[in-house]
């Protein structure tokens, strides 16, 4: 049914589990129970939220890093009874959560967290019914992998890899492929021993094997999530890679709209048949991008967007858009520009409260040598407008980013001064 790594797990394989969990005291009375999941074997996981699914049960999967105390503590804060780790033989063991709020009428699902980009990660649940009509409305909306093999290279504890990596896979009838080995060259390896293969990783990590991949030897197909590539990166993947797809979601509603043939980084393609979409008219004014669910629910993203021909652009988070004497300034723009001037490897823009009213657009970026302050302003002069041109600026060792590969600017701009390389 599935592969980790060199590792193959067949039906027999989930069968002898199902029989395990079975005769388990927990899992075996797990109906309508909420569970936190900490455990390293991938395997041994995706079978534990099979039978949590089929079962009736409620699943909150917790990073395999996640260290004893911190899982209790998430455990406990999310509602869960108990917390499900792995025990000194490598089966399954039990902590009890000290803090039991039981929630009968919330149906069953899964729990994830918000990508905390913005502030304190935020618990969200889905029942298994939205998942299952997301996963349908995906297969139909995106057949081109319908013959491919997904080789998901990002965490299956999170929507993406575990939704749109795995369990659209099975729903396929595929054996997916889900790697542990974030080597960029063993990951290299697995997509060239699987020839029509899809790849679904992070921008971070298909930006490293961008620089790995020969032009005359493409990959086949590769599908990118979480944050916008940089333009830099998505030239180089139009010569690199046959088939380029990028998805777009939130963690309260999943994937919402997935682009083939894809015209810009921003370019989020078309939405799910499943959901309505509302964003801007067009790329002068972009909008809040809001989602209606097939029950009625509507879906604030908080992010900003636009259609053109039917196809929705990202523009920026609502939160790090920055407001400059009334005008407009978008990150995203400013960054694209700073990115293409030479010596610059990284750079990430973003805003701080000038205290009086209104923001300043500030800018950290990373090169090898030294570029001046004022050297980046004359770059920007001919480039953007006098309102997008930041103001303060760092040379920085490096850029933080999460595990998912996406940066917090809210960090950033409550953050002290940059350290070191500073001028």
């Amino acid at each position: 049914m599935i592969y980790v790594d060199d590792q193959a797990y067949d039906r027999g394989y989930f069968e002898k589990r199902f029989a395990q969990f079975d005769a388990h005291p927990v899992l075996s009375r797990c109906t309508g129970r909420r569970l936190a999941v900490c455990l390293q074997d991938t395997a041994l996981w995706i079978a534990l939220c099979l039978y949590v699914k089929e079962e009736g049960g409620t699943v909150f999967p917790l990073p395999i890093d996640t260290p004893l105390e911190g899982a209790r503590r998430r455990a406990e804060r999310s509602g869960c009874e108990v917390l499900i780790v792995a025990s000194d033989d490598g089966e399954l063991g039990v902590e009890e959560a000290n803090s039991i709020k039981a929630r009968p009428d919330i149906p069953d699902g899964l729990i994830q967290t918000s990508s905390g980009t913005t502030g304190e990660p935020k618990f969200i649940e889905r029942t298994w019914a939205s998942i299952d009509t997301e996963i349908e409305s995906y297969v139909s909306h995106f057949p081109d992998a319908n013959a491919w093999t997904p080789i998901v290279a990002c965490p299956v504890t999170h929507s993406y890899g575990l939704i749109c990596g795995v369990l659209v896979a099975l729903r396929r009838g595929q054996q997916p492929v889900i790697v542990r080995n974030f080597n960029p060259k063993y990951i290299l390896r697995k997509l060239r021993e699987t020839p029509t293969s899809i790849l679904y990783s992070s921008p971070a990590m298909i930006a490293t094997l961008a620089m790995l991949v020969k032009q005359e030897e493409p990959l086949w197909a590769v599908m990118t999530s979480g944050t916008v590539l940089q333009k830099a990166t998505f030239e180089s993947l139009g010569k690199k890679v046959r088939h380029l797809y990028q998805q777009y979601g939130c963690s309260e509603a999943g994937c919402l709209s997935l682009g083939t043939g894809l015209l810009a980084a921003i370019d989020q393609g078309k939405p799910l048949p499943h959901v309505t979409i509302t964003a801007g008219a067009n790329t002068a004014e972009p909008a809040d991008i809001i989602v209606t669910l097939p029950d009625g629910r509507k879906v604030e993203t908080r992010d900003l967007g636009y259609f053109e021909n039917g196809r929705l652009y990202f523009v920026s988070r609502l939160d790090e858009m920055i407001n400059v004497a009334g005008f407009n300034v978008y990150p995203g723009e400013v960054e694209e520009v700073i990115l293409a001037m030479p010596g610059i490897r990284d750079a990430v823009v973003f805003k701080k409260s000038r205290g009086f009213g209104g923001d300043q657009v500030c800018l950290h970026f990373v090169s090898d040598e030294e570029i001046s302050a004022d050297a980046v302003r004359d770059f920007c002069a001919g480039r953007l407008a006098a309102h997008q041109i930041p103001m303060n600026i760092a040379r920085v060792e490096a850029i933080p980013r999460l595990p998912n590969g996406k940066i917090s600017r809210k960090a950033l701009a409550e953050a002290p001064s940059a350290p070191a390389l500073t001028f």
